[in-house]
């Protein structure tokens, strides 16, 4: 079994989400990050649990999912290099979709407590959480939209053509 790689400011900064952070919070990141590994098909978190975490791919795919028609409907895929969750953010911070991984996956993950208390004592490092939050907030939402209006057409009865849902990479 190989050893983990541990978040530190270096691998931190070499991530897509945190480019162009400083080192010094870079620093501050890392000490309230570590490790995770899900194996394929875990769930990393479930719809309506408390939002504690949020976590950046180093390998493996996640799909998001929701409950549409009775069912779990995959609405995205968060792949290698990108941020995943966003409800930690936003009281009352529970999630609101499903993540289950598509194949293993290992992660680095903040406690998401921890790290709000950061964002609040250092506004330039707020700022820039937020901004790229946002970005993955806005992707996600019209993925789910763009998701669930095929899903809606096809339980109309209305015949529908299903096509992957690939990340939409934004730099913030």
């Amino acid at each position: 079994m190989k050893e983990p790689v541990l978040p530190t400011a270096a691998r931190l900064g070499h991530q897509p989400f945190f480019r162009g952070v400083p080192w010094r919070q870079l620093e501050s990141l890392a000490a309230v990050a570590a490790c995770a590994d899900f194996a394929a098909d875990e769930v990393v978190f479930r719809e309506g649990e408390e939002a504690n975490r949020f976590y950046l791919l180093l390998s493996g795919r996640v799909s998001l999912e929701a409950v549409a028609g009775g069912r779990e409907v995959g609405l995205q895929t968060v792949e290698e290099g990108e941020a995943l969750g966003w409800s930690w953010l936003f009281p009352p911070f529970r999630w609101q979709f499903t993540a289950r991984a598509l194949t293993p996956v290992h992660a680095f993950f903040f406690h998401a407590p921890s790290l709000r208390r950061q964002m609040d004592d250092d506004p330039a490092l707020g700022h820039a959480v937020m901004q790229r939050m946002a970005a993955v907030l806005f992707e996600r939402l019209q993925a789910a939209r763009r998701r669930l209006a095929v899903v809606e057409e096809a339980a109309a009865g209305h015949p529908v053509r299903l096509v992957a849902v690939a990340p939409h990479h934004t730099t913030p």
